[in-house]
């Protein structure tokens, strides 16, 4: 008969299941039980994940400070207001700066969900700056990375501390593969397969968790680009990070163009089609070791403050009136408090 240290390890034995986690982005955990089964699952997918996913350390510090010091002037630039209206969109803690080639998505489309994404006219967003073609993409052809002319859309994502991107799939009916990124300022890290929750923000365990290094080449394809979502969690920016993605539109992706609105719709009003792009919002340090609040549990403090402060404002109110009767006895209400009835006095 087996012998156990502790009840923990018979509990254990008998039952073919294993402790996963839940994470929060302030760094908090929860246990989950998960079968044996859907672990063979999970580990069978992180196979197929690494089999389809390409990393290189390509850049050095030298050349990943000079791309650096190029990001900030871009930031500069947009801040100045000198790019066209498309090429920046801002979100709390994160900013992404679109080149070549730029797409609307998520809380932009009035009909959301996945293949709803279109590509902007053409000229819409700025071209590919010279020095993303000189320091990065020229580097990638001559190892081998993609081939030449293969990139004809830039984005930069520039992450603060606490920032994230959810889960999601890059679009396929637009976007040709691989997927190319490169990273700038910091380590982070790409996970795959998360679900996120919110209020607050959490994020459960990941399929593959693939650490990306300052200057590292990560390239999608495969399983790892089409079959599983990959996401940024917010625990996994601890400092600044910035990451040039670049890519290939396909030739049939569709636009959102003047032939896809509606005809009253002039070129100067297409803004009132796509929902407005969120402020910005200054980095809080401190963002990364504690749960985001999101915008929506912003308003619905502000609605919750709001209605208290009518009904304050509704107590102070008939106080008052009752304050006053008391003074007045004859102009609303009886001695007794019993309401009196007014009549208007009409002209004949």
């Amino acid at each position: 008969m087996a012998s156990f240290t502790d009840l923990r390890e018979k509990l254990k034995s008998m039952t073919p299941h294993r402790d996963k986690v839940f994470e929060y982005s302030n760094g908090e955990k929860r246990k989950y039980r998960e079968s044996d089964d859907d672990e063979e699952r999970r580990d069978a997918e992180a196979r197929k994940v690494k089999s389809s996913v390409k990393q290189a350390h390509i850049f050095t510090q030298e050349e990943c400070a000079r791309i650096e010091a190029k990001i900030d002037e871009v930031v500069a630039k947009a801040d100045k207001g000198l790019y066209r209206e498309h090429t920046v969109d801002r979100a709390p803690l994160r900013n992404k700066y679109f080149f070549g080639e730029g797409y609307t998505y998520g809380s932009q489309l009035e009909k959301r969900g996945p293949g709803q994404e279109r590509l902007y006219s053409r000229g819409e967003v700025d071209e590919i700056p010279d020095w993303v073609h000189e320091l990065v993409i020229d580097r990638l052809v001559t190892h081998g990375v993609i081939p030449e002319g293969f990139v004809n859309s830039a984005v930069i994502n520039d992450y603060q501390p606490g920032g994230c991107i959810v889960s999601h799939v890059d679009p396929i009916h637009i976007f040709e593969r691989p997927i190319v990124s490169v990273s700038f300022f910091s380590d982070s890290a790409l996970c795959f397969g998360c679900k996120f929750q919110f209020k607050p923000i959490r994020v459960s365990e990941p399929v593959l968790y693939l650490p990306v290094r300052r200057g590292s080449v990560t390239v999608l394809s495969g399983y790892a680009a089409d079959d599983i979502t990959h996401c940024i969690r917010p625990q996994d920016i601890k400092e600044r990070r910035a990451v040039i993605i670049l890519r290939k539109t396909r030739a049939d992706a569709p636009r959102l163009n003047s032939s896809s609105l509606s005809p009253s719709i002039h070129s100067s009003e297409r803004r009132h089609v796509l929902k407005a792009k969120r402020s910005h919002r200054k980095a809080d340090p401190d963002a990364a070791h504690r749960p985001r609040i999101l915008e929506m549990d912003k308003e619905l403090q502000r609605r919750s403050l709001s209605s208290r402060q009518r009904r304050h404002d509704g107590d102070s109110s008939e106080n008052s009136w009752r304050r006053a009767d008391e003074r007045e006895p004859g102009s609303r209400y009886t001695h007794d408090h019993t309401p009196t009835r007014r009549v208007k006095m009409r002209r004949h």
